[in-house]
């Protein structure tokens, strides 16, 4: 193996490292509140997001983005976004 190549891999082993732990930790959080099954909503980190067998998989990241941020807030007990833009109607 030359060094080049093993530079290259240290590099990606690098940058791999955090979004490991980010799913590690959002795991943990999943099965501390009890959720069970596909986690449909870390599809954020997947090229080939897995879903319930009745659902069709999200590949748009600004969705799956968006689903992963509404989960966390709906565990906080926080409000939505939905971007309907009904709050300028209040």
């Amino acid at each position: 193996m030359s060094r080049a190549t093993l530079q290259a891999g240290l590099v990606l082993v690098g940058l791999a490292a955090p979004i490991v732990l980010d799913l590690a930790l959002f795991l943990d959080l999943a099965q501390r509140c009890g959720m069970k099954g596909t986690q449909e909503w870390l599809s954020f980190y997947f090229k080939s997001p897995m879903t319930a067998p009745d659902l069709y998989p999200e590949h748009d990241i600004f969705i799956q983005l968006m689903k992963l941020k509404n989960t966390l807030r709906h565990l906080r007990g926080e409000d939505l976004i939905t971007h309907l833009g009904l709050e300028y109607y209040d």
